[in-house]
């Protein structure tokens, strides 16, 4: 290769490169866009007007303090406090027990040899191809019968287990090498402390990016907790924010406001969790 053509080759590589880097910071200036200015009108004096700045010209938590009181206008004894811990406990119970139950799921079905497992498992990647709003009448009807409207196991246990979370674990526990599993047996473990012991603690990658997927969906539901809450005590944030909505007006840096405090927790998880999630997701990118 001569030199001239060497150094041609690494010239266009550098501009390739830099175009590359500018599409990556326009990307993320258009992700990022939207927070800066969610975060700007919250911390501006309060309008009805919608304020496009991205730096707010007069800083105030004003809209905060607001915001926390806000929904003491339609019942006295709630807060935004009141539906901030509700959005709580629905996304721990949802997503903690949904990964002992998925993990199980795909820990038997990746390991132990049950009658009908190849059909469980295409029954559970079926239930990924089906739209929830296919289902959310038969649902509602199942859950009416149970008399669990207006509760909160009524949003919690028709998610306690997912096709994803299911397909997720059962690849990895197939990736792990069965000799590891062989010498537990050997050494008298049983097949639930292999499982807990062993296996777990090795889906770690797993665990992390399922945590982050399931809290970010439990956090966020806001169809089937519209259909079957009506007691304004149970609400979760997301029904709550819609109250922020004037008839005719809208109160953008209290609304704003409360729409930061709904997205924090669901930062705070993934920093607690980006190291297994980027993991996870490298993970599944080589072994898909």
């Amino acid at each position: 290769m001569t030199p001239k053509l060497k150094k041609k080759r690494t010239c266009r590589e550098i501009v390739l490169a830099g175009l590359k880097y500018i599409l990556l910071v326009a990307g993320a200036i258009v992700m990022v866009a939207p927070v800066l200015w969610m975060l700007s009108t919250s911390l501006t004096p309060d309008s009805v007007i919608i304020s496009y700045q991205l730096i707010p010209s007069k800083i105030t938590f004003e809209n905060y303090v607001r915001a926390w009181d806000f929904p003491r206008v339609f019942s006295d004894s709630v807060t935004l406090g009141t539906f901030f811990f509700n959005s709580v406990l629905v996304s721990a119970l949802i997503t903690g027990p949904a990964l002992i139950i998925d993990s199980l799921a795909g820990y038997v079905l990746a390991r132990r040899d049950i009658p009908g497992k190849n059909l469980l498992f295409y029954l559970a990647l079926a239930t990924m191809m089906i739209p929830f709003y296919v289902i959310a009448v038969p649902l509602f009807l199942v859950v009416r019968k149970l008399r669990w409207l207006d509760t909160f196991q009524g949003m919690i246990v028709p998610f306690l287990s997912s096709g994803f979370g299911v397909f997720m674990f059962k690849q990895f526990f197939q990736s792990v090498p069965k000799e590891l599993e062989d010498a537990a047996l050997v050494d008298g473990c049983s097949p639930w402390r292999i499982y807990w012991s062993i296996m777990l603690p090795l889906a770690k990658p797993v665990v992390g990016t399922m945590t982050i997927f399931k809290a970010m969906w439990s956090w966020n539901q806001f169809f089937w907790p519209l259909l079957i809450i009506n007691n304004i005590k149970l609400k979760t944030l997301p029904l709550a924010l819609t109250m922020f909505r004037g008839l005719n007006v809208t109160e953008w840096g209290t609304l704003c406001a409360g729409m930061t405090i709904a997205t924090i927790p669901i930062v705070v998880v993934y920093l607690l969790m980006q190291d297994s999630f980027q993991k996870g997701i490298v993970m599944g990118a080589v072994k898909g």
